[in-house]
């Protein structure tokens, strides 16, 4: 009996060891934090007008209510040497809710190994003012040149007590990522114009 309490000490002390190796984004501050410049759209177009963007960079539009955000490269200049790879912000240009000021950062995503798809952390709420909250690992897919789908991932610790009897020293655990699907509404893009046409907006 011991020995299954001291495993149980310590699976918390495993977990970040296993979360630091997937890591594949840079984590949010607790808090959203809000940049200048992206109070004229405008003015943020012409700025990606004087440079080659990637796939993913440019200004996109939630349909399900309007808002709007800039996904551009970005350099995390806080860690020596900058950040490793290749990664991105995503600024809010425009939000239904008048509190939120365009320029806050609403998430960060890196380039994963597999083309058109990209890891995040993205903010899912808001304190009913200017601030963001609860950052949460997603997973965004570029379905065409003009669409953006996110599909947010849980994680759990699962541990089978059925094989701690008769043999103590077998412990089947895992940390999973749960398939769940928890789709949220795509982007379309605004900016620049999608080779295929116009995007008629619609939920994703």
């Amino acid at each position: 009996m011991r020995f299954l309490l001291l495993i149980f000490l310590l699976i918390p002390s495993l977990l970040p060891v296993v979360a630091e190796a997937r890591e594949l984004v840079d984590k949010l501050p607790a808090r959203s934090y809000v940049i200048a410049g992206y109070d004229n759209p405008d003015s943020v177009r012409a700025e990606m007008r004087r440079r080659a963007l990637h796939r993913i960079e440019g200004i996109w539009s939630f349909p399900s209510d309007g808002a709007s955000i800039a996904i551009e490269r970005h350099r995390d200049m806080s860690k020596p040497g900058g950040s490793d790879g290749v990664h991105y912000r995503m600024v809010v240009l425009r939000s239904p809710c008048r509190s939120l000021r365009p320029g806050t950062v609403m998430g960060y995503l890196s380039a994963t190994a597999k083309p058109g798809i990209y890891a995040a952390e993205i903010y899912t709420a808001g304190d009913g003012g200017p601030v963001l909250r609860r950052p949460k690992r997603f997973t965004l897919t570029l379905v065409d040149d003009a669409h953006l789908t996110f599909r947010q991932h849980s994680r759990k610790l699962k541990v089978n007590l059925w094989r701690l009897i008769p043999y103590m020293s077998r412990i089947s655990m895992r940390l999973s990522d749960s398939d769940a699907p928890t789709d949220l509404d795509g982007c379309t893009r605004v900016f620049p114009r999608p080779l295929s046409g116009p995007v008629e907006p619609r939920y994703l």
